[in-house]
């Protein structure tokens, strides 16, 4: 396992068994799978899928407003939100634009598609899209996809609640990157750079002014 830059001065003053969970929670996290959301607006939905997301240890969270803007509940969330970072965008183009430039494949589920997430070729990054539970995704998101795939039902309802379909989908996608992360000897894939910024946040988590702390402990940022 590789070693952190240096120490936080932040950790003399939070436990042991805090830091390790940390620690374990960052060495794990995703950042080659990520969650496209288009146009979802009911708070709990958001809620429930950023839950979720966080859960599966996805660290990246994109948000599409065409036409609608964030609300969330924080009930359901249940404060997952803080642990992972929001990207948010005014069109579906920009929003594709950047994930493609980024090497991400964009997936969308397809009530007449042949593959199922298990038959389906896993791309080295996969962007995952949930659409809105009355309208689903855009033609412009569907358009613009890399590949589809279907979420078998053998009963008469035609769809999955939104969030729902959203953890199946993780499901079928996340362990098989785990595994292919596992076979390398790693839990998580986000570059040491990126995990030590998200680490000095997420210490500084319940603390009470940590900016004074570091400050006066004179903490610099490593460059690394």
């Amino acid at each position: 396992m590789e070693p952190w830059p240096n120490l936080d001065v932040l950790e003399q003053y939070i436990a042991p068994a805090r830091v390790d969970r940390v620690d374990g929670v960052l060495r794990s996290r995703l950042g080659s799978v990520t969650a496209v959301f288009e146009d979802i607006f009911d708070p709990h939905n958001v809620a429930a899928c950023v839950r979720t997301c966080e859960a599966y240890g996805l660290q990246d969270l994109h948000w599409i407003f065409n036409k609608h803007s964030m609300r969330t509940s924080s009930s359901v969330a249940k404060s997952a939100d803080q642990w992972v970072d929001m990207h948010r965008y005014s069109s579906t183009t920009d929003a594709v634009r950047e994930l493609k430039s980024q090497g991400f494949a964009i997936l969308v589920s397809d009530l007449q598609a042949t593959d199922t997430l298990e038959t389906l070729p896993l791309p080295a990054k996969t962007a995952i899209v949930v659409g809105n539970a009355h309208d689903g995704i855009s033609d412009e998101m569907r358009q613009l996809a890399d590949a589809r795939y279907i979420l078998p039902m053998w009963g008469f309802v035609q769809s999955y609640n939104l969030s729902v379909a959203l953890a199946l989908t993780l499901q079928g996608v996340v362990p098989r990157r785990r595994n292919e992360l596992a076979q390398r000897g790693l839990s998580g894939d986000l570059p040491m750079d990126r995990m030590w910024q998200i680490r000095r946040k997420w210490l500084e988590f319940g603390m009470t002014h940590p900016e004074l702390i570091r400050r006066q402990h004179g903490d610099m940022e490593p460059t690394l």
